[in-house]
């Protein structure tokens, strides 16, 4: 569906559930929106709408979402049906929201708000020898092979969980204490080089409205709505921090999911995070579950597929396509091949002999980057050759 350039022609483009869906005022709301459901659409039509009608009002939206990408295509659709209100929109990453919170008050915290943010592997791999050469590191014996605590110190960030008695978690206590001693000497490290890394920027944030409720308070008197989007890919510190900021007071958050699209599990998403927020905030729920972007034989290819994912909420009715069949039997296909080069060189000669003159139209995904090389250059070779 084309997206309407005003307010007015986005609400009246909706479907009566998605009309509900954006008319929602106060209180929690969790939107179990299919893919193909238009729950972009759904987001950003209602923060227009919550902007638009209250035009004089002095709170703020805040949006969250997990990509950069994703959080400038929605600001664009917010600004085209609610341009006046640009200025009442913080719309960002869960990251670029908490380097903003301790940017302004991060030295509650003994943060100085000029502080760097290493996200590169080779900034935070330098930050990691420096601990293991720090006078904290060489009195723990750490060595070099200890850089390798890295992804430890991310997963332990993303559940929330402090350096001090960290060792108290491991089966090896020796293995525990080392880690402990790289975690404390890392922090310390980031603190002198007066820099943060993308799991320190959320979990301090908690730290400070935790410690500091007076500051919770005042972000939820001034963002009074929170719309949240993909929540099924929050981890515990992104949902924990906020549940600090809503303080147990602010219910008005707008979270649109979908447990069937989880991609974070590697970063602590959880499917049963669904379930804590609908007790947690006594959400709501309002399910999207019309397909407008396939054709009802994709629809019913995937409502047989994903039947067979056990996490997935009970409550979740399949997918329903809006768009006509195609008429066409092949519009699924399932290829087998004997080796991964017979497969390289079928998938080649099926893409050129049904998309050879739609090239740019068509996509190949593959589980990892390496097995997508041969496929292109099998599809430039037949092209060259026909």
């Amino acid at each position: 569906m084309a997206q309407p350039a005003t307010l007015e022609g986005a609400l009246g483009s909706l479907s009566d559930v998605q009309r509900c869906a954006v008319r929602h005022q106060d209180g929690a709301l969790l939107v179990l929106a299919g893919p193909g459901s238009g729950k972009t659409r759904i987001l950003t039509t209602r923060i227009a709408r919550l902007l638009h009608e209250a035009e004089d009002a002095p709170f703020r939206v805040l949006a969250l979402t997990f990509t950069n990408r994703a959080a400038d295509e929605m600001r664009g659709r917010i600004e085209r049906m609610a341009p006046e209100a640009e200025h009442r929109l913080f719309i960002g990453t869960f990251h670029a929201f908490s380097a903003d919170v301790l940017r302004q008050h991060g030295q509650h915290l003994g943060i100085k708000t000029d502080f760097r943010i290493y996200s590169t592997t080779e900034d935070r791999a330098e930050i990691g020898s420096l601990a293991i050469a720090s006078e904290a590191g060489r009195e723990a014996g750490l060595e070099a092979q200890h850089g390798s605590f890295l992804p430890l110190v991310d997963r332990a960030k993303a559940k929330l969980i402090p350096s001090k008695g960290v060792a108290s978690r491991f089966r090896s206590a020796g293995r525990g204490a080392k880690f402990e001693a790289f975690y404390a000497a890392y922090d310390a490290a980031l603190g002198k080089a007066n820099a943060l890394d993308f799991d320190s920027l959320v979990f301090n944030v908690y730290r400070l409205f935790v410690r500091f409720p007076a500051l919770a308070r005042r972000y939820r008197s001034v963002y009074r709505y929170c719309c949240i989007d993909e929540f099924q890919d929050t981890n515990l510190a992104q949902y924990e921090t906020i549940k600090a900021m809503a303080g147990g007071e602010l219910r008005n958050v707008f979270a649109v999911a979908d447990d069937d699209q989880i991609i974070y599990q590697w970063n602590g998403a959880d499917h049963r995070r669904l379930d804590e927020f609908r007790e947690d905030f006594e959400a709501e729920i309002v399910q999207v579950p019309t397909n407008f972007r396939c054709p009802p034989e994709v629809v019913t290819c995937a409502n047989r597929l994903i039947a067979h994912n056990l996490l997935r909420n009970p409550i979740k009715r399949p997918l329903v396509a809006e768009r006509e069949s195609t008429g066409s039997p092949s519009v699924v296909e399932v290829l087998s091949f004997g080796t991964a080069e017979d497969e390289t060189q079928g998938i080649a000669e099926h893409i050129e002999r049904h998309r050879g003159d739609a090239l740019a139209q068509t996509a190949v995904l593959a589980r990892v980057r390496r097995l997508l090389a041969p496929i292109g250059e099998g599809i430039i070779l037949d092209s060259n050759h026909s």
